[in-house]
């Protein structure tokens, strides 16, 4: 796998793949990875997309942020004064990846499609913002919806009105709820340190409405990007949930789900309604759509190439 050294960060190479397309092709699709998997859970959708019909080919483009996957520690974490575990924010990514693809393909960084999953909406819907009309295209795999916390959307069970009964699944005991409102009011609070070094802290303030600010795609219009929303099934969150962090069964359609519907129908709204789609459920996926489908995804990257290509 390769490494790129960026100029403002020189001592930090940064793991990436360039998957080429066609040499007329002057549109980069970049995928960016959530905190759970690197760059290689990617492969399986583009080695399908590249296999469609879809003429010219894209070039595309996958990497490890700093902290992930194949790529070392982020030099900013040596800051004098910087929190330890908070190594990088949204703004700080969005500055890498203008870096990253300036450095590794000169000759497409005009003209993007942005795929990403879970927190990569967010680096995704910066760097739409701060550089408008780059980003032609948008597919959200699941994200993360951070302007709320399992802390705020799940009764607390140690407030005097809460009720196991009303506020839980069917056969729930308080031990293993207590357990896993614990669990993830920890692991998913906005302050939480990962392992990458991501800083979510500023999130909220940052992006506190998912519809809001108005993306700009267009070149010669003040069209917004192509936007396609995918969310999860409920059913096999729900499964993964339980399996990887014992959430009971039902939590995630009693709470969690009716959030996350909201979230996605906001990122859907980023764009001009005859520009977006969605929210459409990815089959039998959790909250890895890229994983868990494959075909799924090159679908609906066709499907979104198509539209950007045609409007050109």
């Amino acid at each position: 796998m390769p490494f790129a050294s960026l100029p403002s960060q020189p001592e930090g190479p940064v793991a990436y793949e360039l998957f080429q397309g066609d040499p007329e092709s002057s549109l980069l699709i970049v995928c960016l990875n959530g905190l759970g998997l690197p760059q290689t859970v990617w492969k399986p959708s583009i080695e399908l997309f590249q296999k469609s019909n879809v003429s010219p080919k894209p070039w595309i483009l996958t990497y490890d942020r700093y902290g992930q996957g194949a790529s070392p520690k982020d030099p900013r974490a040596d800051t004098a004064g910087k929190d330890s575990g908070y190594d990088h924010t949204v703004d700080d990514t969005v500055d890498d990846l203008h870096e990253l693809i300036a450095t590794v393909t000169p000759d497409r960084r005009d003209r993007l499609v942005l795929m990403n999953n879970s927190i990569g909406a967010h680096i995704a819907r910066r760097y739409a913002a701060r550089f408008p009309k780059i980003v032609e295209g948008i597919l959200f795999l699941d994200s993360n919806p951070g302007n709320t916390d399992y802390a705020v959307i799940w009764p607390n069970p140690k407030e005097p009105s809460f009720d196991l009964a009303s506020m839980a699944p069917p056969g729930t005991s308080l031990e293993i709820y207590e357990a896993a409102y614990m669990k993830m009011t920890t692991i998913f609070s906005p302050d939480a340190k990962n392992k990458e070094g991501f800083d979510r802290r500023g999130i909220k303030a940052l992006l506190p409405d998912p519809s809001k600010p108005k993306l700009k795609g267009s070149k010669t219009s003040d069209k917004g990007p192509w936007v396609t929303v995918v969310g999860h099934d409920v059913d096999q969150f729900s499964k993964e949930e339980w399996e990887m962090m014992k959430v009971p069964i039902g939590m995630a359609a009693m709470y969690t789900q009716p959030m996350w519907i909201k979230y996605n129908e906001g990122l859907a709204q980023l764009t001009d309604p005859d520009r977006s789609k969605g929210p459409v459920i990815a089959p039998k996926c959790g909250h890895f759509v890229q994983k868990d489908n494959p075909p799924f995804v090159a679908e609906q990257l066709v499907d979104l190439v198509e539209k950007v290509e045609s409007s050109k």
